[in-house]
C-alpha cells in the first residue's frame, strides 16, 4: 500500500483510540519514515514535546501528556531560592490574572491562537513545588516519555554580583529529585522589567548561569532559553555563542518577543520566522549544538520547518493553551487532539511533511 494511504489509516484509526506512547515506532513500522529524535543525550521516540507553562504545573496535566501520547514534556519553570528560603526573583512568582487567544488579521478562521497573559514562572516556594515535581517524575517518567525540569534564578543587573547559592541550592534540590536535564527559563517579561537593556550582562547571563549549575554534578545537562531581543540576528546569535561558552549542552530557540503594547510576549508566525532564521543561523555557527525549537507551530509542517533548520526536537504550546475556532476530528481532549493532528494528518502533518520531503529527494 501506498505511504499516503497508511498515513491516511493510521490517522482515522486514532481518531477514535489512544496513540501509544511508542507511536514513532508504530509509524516507521508501518511507513519506514523514522521520527525517533533526541532531547540532547535522550532519545525521543518522536521530537514532538509540550512546552513548559500553565498546561504543565499539575501532575494532572503531566499525566495527561504523557497518555495523549507526546515524547515528552517541560515542567512549569521554578524560581529558585538560597538555602534560607530568600528568593531574589520573587516578581517571576505571578499567576495570570488573564489569558486571552489573539488572532493576526489574516487568520480569518482563527486556527493559529496566539496566547497572551500576564503570568510569569510558577507561584509556589521551592519546597511546595518540588512535591509537586517529585510526584511528576515518578508518575510519568517511563523510559517513553521524557519530564524536564526548568528553573530561573537569580539575575543581577549590571555591576551586581550573582547570588550564586540560588543556582546551586535550587539546581541540587532538582537534582536530587531524579531532573538531571534542566532548563533556564529567561522568561520575557525579563524585558518588560527592564532587565535586559545592557547587551553585555545579558550575555553575561549565559556565560555564567550554566556553570553553577553543572558545578552541583557532572551529570547535569543545560538548556538555556533564548531571549527574543531587539538587537538583532547577530546578538541573538551571540546568545548562543555566549551559551556555548558557558558550558550549556544545548539552547531553546527562542522565547516569545516582548510586546509592550500587549504587556505580553507574542508569539505566532512572525516569531516562527523569526525563530527559524536564528535556528540556521546557529547551527552554521555550531553544528554540534543542541537546539529545541518552540514558537508559531499550528500544524506539523510548521515542526517539520524546525527539524530542516537544524532542531533536534519541537516544544509547543501556544497551539494547546489557544482557543482554536475549527473542529478537530480526534475524539479526546487537546493534548489528544493537537497531537493527532500535527503528527497524522495526512495532508499538514510532520509525517506527510517527512514523506513528501523523501518523494522529493527520491526524484
Amino acid at each position: 500500500m501506498d505511504n499516503h494511504k497508511i498515513l491516511e489509516e493510521l490517522y482515522k484509526k486514532y481518531i477514535s483510540e489512544i496513540i501509544p506512547g511508542n507511536i514513532g515506532v508504530v509509524i516507521e513500522q508501518a511507513t519506514g519514515i523514522r521520527l525517533k529524535s533526541n532531547y540532547i543525550d535522550i532519545e525521543l521516540d518522536h521530537p514532538l514535546m509540550v512546552a513548559p507553562g500553565q498546561l504543565t504545573l499539575k501532575l494532572s496535566q503531566v499525566e495527561a501528556v504523557r497518555r495523549a501520547g507526546f515524547a515528552g514534556c517541560v515542567l512549569k519553570s521554578v524560581v529558585g531560592e538560597a538555602p534560607d528560603t530568600t528568593c531574589s526573583m520573587s516578581m517571576q512568582r505571578k499567576k495570570p490574572t488573564s489569558i486571552t487567544s489573539f488572532y493576526e488579521d489574516y487568520d480569518t478562521l482563527q486556527e493559529c491562537p496566539i496566547i497572551h497573559w500576564n503570568g510569569r514562572c510558577d507561584v509556589r516556594s521551592l519546597d511546595e513545588y518540588m512535591t509537586f515535581a517529585r510526584d511528576a517524575k515518578v508518575s510519568v517518567d517511563d523510559g517513553q516519555f521524557v519530564p524536564i525540569a526548568s528553573l530561573l534564578c537569580h539575575l543581577p543587573l549590571p555591576g551586581e554580583e550573582f547570588k550564586e547559592e540560588e543556582w546551586i541550592h535550587t539546581t541540587k534540590t532538582i537534582f536530587d529529585a531524579g531532573f538531571t536535564h534542566i532548563e533556564i527559563d529567561f522568561c520575557p517579561f525579563l524585558s518588560g522589567d527592564n532587565y535586559t537593556e545592557d547587551q553585555k550582562n545579558v550575555l553575561r547571563w549565559y556565560r555564567t548561569c550554566p556553570g553553577f549549575m553543572k558545578s552541583v554534578s557532572s551529570e547535569i545537562r543545560v538548556i538555556p532559553k533564548m531571549l527574543n531581543l531587539a538587537w538583532g540576528l547577530d546578538f541573538q546569535t551571540a546568545i548562543a555563542e555566549a551559551a556555548v561558552e558557558g558550558g550549556a549542552d544545548g539552547i531553546i530557540v527562542a522565547n516569545r518577543i516582548f510586546k509592550p503594547e500587549y504587556g505580553s510576549g507574542h508569539g505566532g508566525e512572525e516569531l516562527r520566522l523569526r525563530n527559524l532564521q536564528q535556528i540556521r543561523e546557529i547551527k552554521k555557527r555550531f553544528p554540534e549544538f543542541h537546539v529545541s525549537a518552540t514558537g508559531g507551530v499550528y500544524n506539523g509542517r510548521h515542526a517539520y520547518e524546525y527539524l530542516q533548520a537544524g532542531a533536534d526536537n519541537v516544544q509547543i504550546l501556544s497551539y494547546l493553551m489557544g482557543k482554536v475556532q475549527t473542529r478537530f476530528d480526534k475524539i479526546g481532549n487537546k493534548f489528544d487532539t493537537v497531537l493527532h493532528k500535527l503528527l497524522l494528518h495526512p495532508e499538514t502533518g510532520l509525517v506527510a511533511a517527512m514523506m513528501d520531503d523523501t518523494v522529493g529527494r527520491s526524484i
